[in-house]
């Protein structure tokens, strides 16, 4: 498949310990991850918080790692 015709997929998991981004091949094949600590404060009764602006910055990080393993993702991404 010609690579200009966006031929990767991103899954992101955005836990509550560490937030992934994965590349995929159309047929499912992993071809690349990367993944990025997070934080959170706990709370009362087990409860998890997340600072949302801290989580988007760390999913954008994990997102540059992911690029930097996999040739063009950018410019390849479905």
């Amino acid at each position: 498949m010609n690579s200009s015709q966006g031929d990767i997929l991103i899954g992101i998991d955005a836990g509550t310990s560490v937030i992934k981004a994965v590349g995929f091949d159309l047929s499912g094949r992993q071809l690349g991850a990367a993944s990025v600590p997070n934080s959170y404060d706990a709370g009362p009764q087990g409860a998890a918080t997340q600072d949302m602006a801290r989580t988007w910055a760390d999913c954008a990080a994990a997102l540059r790692g992911l690029a930097e393993r996999i040739p063009d993702l950018a410019a390849r991404t479905a």
